[in-house]
Order: C-alpha cells, then structure tokens, then sequence
C-alpha cells in the first residue's frame, strides 16, 4: 500500500487558505494560536505533524502555492518560476561560482528534489554529539527516529523496473571496478520512472511534504496560509510573541490581506537561507555573531560519456544509483538525469560542438558527486538590502571534487563509454581514460569547475555555547530569544555528506517532541 495521502486538498478554502480561496480582507487579519510555524518544507510540516497531534492549535506560513492536485508543468522555465527559491537564481560568489536550488512551495524541498532519502552517517551524528552536545543524535533515539520517517515517506531501494539505463551503466560500472554501490533510497513509492522529479512529480508518486506530514497537521487541526510570506517577528522585550504576514496573489503580487498572529511559540522553519535573513532583518538571536554564517551547501560537479547503445537518460528515476568513493568516505556519487533542452544548455558548448552533442544526446549517461564540505560560507543583505551569498572553497574540498571526478571516468570507461565529459573548463570528449585523469588532475582552481549544490544548512548553528552558537540542543529554542525557535536544517553543525530530507524531518521529529513537552 503507498504511504501517499491526497486528502489535503479536501482542505482547501477551510483549513488551507490561499490566495485565491481567501478573499482580499481589509486590515489586518487577527490569529491567536499556540504554535506558528514559518515555512511548509520538511521541517515545518514535520514539526506541525507532532503539535498538532499533541492538541496545540498551530499555524503555517508559507510564501510559495500550494499545489496539491494541480497539474505540473514538466517544463524546467516553468518550474524555475514557480518552485524555485529566487527563481532559481541564488549564486555562491567567492573563489568558485556555485549555483546554489532551492524548492519553494508547500513540501519545499521536496517538491523539486530526488527523493533520495540516506540516514547521515553515524560518525558525523557523534561529531554533533560530541562537539555541540546535541544529545538525541545518539544512536538509541536517532535510530526510532530515522525509523519513524522512512516508514511515513515510505523509503525503499529503487526498483530495477524504474531505475533506467543511466542507472544501469552505473551499476556495471561501478561493480566492474569494485565499488560500493547500490540502488538509491528514495521516498517515491509510486514512481514511475519519468525522470521529471525536478520540476515538480508529475505522477504524484513521490512522496512530498504535501501528501505525507501535511494531512496528518490538518486532521489534527492544523491550518495553512500559503501564498503568504511572513514580514516580521513581533517581539515583546526579549520574547517572541507573533508575527506580522501578508498574503499575496501569486502572478500579480498584490496583497490579498495582511495578519497579525500572535502565539508564545514562533518557529522559524523557512530553511537555511531565509531563516537567517529573517532574523537579521530584525537583529534578533545574533548574540553569537553566527546567524547566516557556518553556510554548508555539499558542492558538486559531474561528467556525461557517450555510449554505442541507446541510454536516453532522461527516461527512469531522475537519481538511481549511488557509490562510495573507496578512499575518502566524504564523496558521495550518484547518477542524475535531466531534460534535454537542459543537457544542452548545461553541456552542450557551441556551435559545432553543441549541434554534435545534440546529436549524441541518446546515447549519453550521467554521473554527479557532492562532498562533505569542509569549506563554509554566509548568507547576507548587501548594501542594497538584497539577499547576498559568499563561499570559499577549501584546497581540501577541492581535492575531494577532483578525486570525485576521477572515479565517475573510471566508472565509466569500465562501464563501456567511448568517451568521456568532465563538467569542467576545457572540458571535451576524451577517448582515453589516462588523459582524462590527467586533464582532471590539472583542475585545480575551482572557477575551472561547473559546481551546482542543492543543501543550505548550517546557518543557525545548533550547540551548547551561546558564543559559538545559535540555538539550544535541549529543544530548539535560539539562545538570545524565549519563544523562538528553529527547526530546518540551518541547525546542522556541520556539513552530512549526505542528501539531507531524511535528517531534517528526524531532527524536527524531536525537536516538537520537546517543544510540546514544554508547554
């Protein structure tokens, strides 16, 4: 039986409120509650999921649409506009340009992700514990935790059956050189294997925020204002009290109506970006200095080769397959796919080489990697008061991209290619394994490398010292400020290695726990 659960949209115009449903009020719109909830992604929607199950009448906010049943466009201009954080336009600046995706909407995350669902590592869950005292990463908790979710979001091993030929070369080549490697986790038990997961499931069969925690928060009571962006944190001394919301029509942007919601618990769940820039905005819970610093991102780059067989890689689970790397367990490969109006524009180069790409375009596979990044950046407003993003690229971590690199042509060449395509400057079709490696070796500045990552996290560090610190292990709460608390993932300390979904929704599992035990 599929764990996916349609009935939220029986809730819409009564318990979920959009635009559209809501209706232009005048002034300001009056709530009183026991929880807000800022942000419909897996920490806010995990986290309601516990409150309102616990009898607490909760709030989310969330400035993106809700979807529901609504049709998605398996368009990339498409989603782009309505999925994305910013349109999909956030860049990392400093040593590397670095695009870094965000989802936008009810699910977050999880509206545009792979649904590849991996428990972190036992060894960085012990760094937390033993560097910031975070005491439920302890395997005794974290264990029923991880537990708890994957049953929720039903996570199993790709099938064959969905998986693709991307999937397959990975898996010939992988095995060919000996590899760990498996089938990817993922939280998609009704997939089909159309390979669009990135501009939004068109089958309905993964299992997104929006068809797993959010009907459990609206059978239990639980409301949602989509549509509708929170502006400020309303404070009362050193307390948080409420916040200040407006609701806009989403093609025009005009406000449909203002609110005014007061309860004794705030929780900020809007993701590692837009959490900290909401508490800079207003100075609050910055004591330490390290509000939207300690940014983590798990920067990537990744390879195409061309096959004699047709592989069509488009077709299948967008992210099927997955290695580690042999000699350093912070790289994590892992197939993907995209679109071929994408590819092109991705890898396609120019002129003659772009329209013998085109060409070759069935015939290719498709090899990423991410790292567990060492390297650290910050999120800000820039003098012109709009959102800014830096990050530095350690020589470590730049290692790990190029050991990385090396290991996708190996798997490759063992695979079958007849060429291989690093996503670097330079970069062409090599026929010889050696020379590549070479080629790649030599790529040492990492402006030379075309990096993409997809998890902000850390920019409201979660641990014991108030110095070092954000927020407070025992529950969440920020360390500057009663009432306010944090449940996304700018809490990581560090960086996962990992894709982080299954961790955010664990970590926000008992973190409402522990909220709710305080009221």
């Amino acid at each position: 039986m599929s764990v996916l659960d349609y009935s939220a949209t029986e809730y819409v115009g009564t318990q979920i409120h959009t635009a559209s449903t809501f209706g232009a009020r005048e002034g300001e719109v009056a709530l009183s509650l026991d929880a807000i909830i800022v942000g419909s992604g897996p920490g806010g929607l995990t986290t309601a999921s516990v409150l309102t199950e616990a009898g607490m009448k909760v709030a989310l906010f969330e400035g993106g649409e809700f979807w529901g049943n609504k049709a998605f466009q398996r368009k990339q201009s498409w989603a782009t506009r309505h999925l994305y954080q910013a349109r999909g336009q956030r860049l990392l600046v400093g040593n590397a340009l670095i695009s870094l995706q965000s989802g936008r909407g009810v699910g977050g995350g999880t509206l545009v992700n792979s649904a590849i669902s991996f428990r972190t590592p036992e060894r960085v869950l012990a760094q937390w514990i033993r560097e910031q005292g975070i005491d439920f990463w302890d395997a005794s908790v974290s264990a029923a935790l991880y537990d708890k979710v994957e049953a929720v979001i039903g996570v199993q091993p790709t099938l064959v059956s969905i998986a693709g030929k991307n999937s397959e070369v990975a898996r010939r080549g992988f095995q060919a050189i000996k590899m760990d490697a498996d089938y990817m986790p993922r939280s998609a038990p009704g997939c089909v294997g159309c390979g669009t997961c990135q501009t939004g499931c068109p089958s309905k069969g993964k299992a997104t925020g929006d068809n797993t925690w959010l009907p459990r928060v609206l059978r239990a009571g639980g409301e949602l204002y989509a549509n509708t962006r929170v502006e400020e944190i309303v404070m009362q001394g050193q307390r948080a009290v409420g916040v200040r919301a407006v609701m806009r029509d989403a093609e025009s942007g005009e406000v449909v109506a203002r609110f005014l919601a007061r309860a004794p618990r705030v929780i900020l769940a809007a993701g590692a970006v837009n959490t900290p820039l909401l508490l800079q905005q207003q100075g609050l819970a910055n004591s330490s200095g390290m509000v939207g610093q300690n940014l983590h991102c798990h920067p990537g780059v990744g390879a195409v080769a061309k096959f004699q067989e047709d592989i069509l890689l488009w077709k299948g689970a967008t992210q099927g397959y997955y290695g580690h790397h042999p000699e350093d367990p912070e790289i994590l490969l892992e197939t993907f796919s995209a679109s071929p109006d994408i590819l092109v524009a991705q890898a396609g180069g120019v002129g003659g080489e772009a329209m013998q790409f085109i060409k070759d375009l069935k015939k290719l596979a498709a090899c990423g990697l991410l790292i567990r990044d060492k390297s650290s950046g910050s999120v800000s407003y820039n003098k012109g008061g709009a959102p800014s993003f830096a990050y530095t690229l350690l020589p470590e971590d730049i290692r790990k991209l190029t050991m990385g690199l090396k290991k996708i042509a190996e798997m490759f060449f063992a695979a079958g290619a007849e060429s291989v395509r690093p996503m670097l400057a330079g970069g062409y079709f090599f026929t010889s394994e050696r020379e590549l490696k070479t080629f790649i070796e030599q790529a040492t500045d990492p402006l030379e490398m075309q990096l993409y990552a997809s998890h902000p996290m850390g920019t409201c560090r979660m641990g014991e010292d108030p110095a070092r610190n954000v927020v407070r292990p025992e529950d969440g709460r920020t360390h500057d400020v009663e009432g306010l608390y944090v449940t996304d993932s700018s809490l990581f300390p560090t960086a996962l290695g990992v894709n982080p979904q299954m961790t955010i929704m664990a970590q926000s599992l008992e973190l409402g726990r522990r909220i709710m035990e305080r009221a």
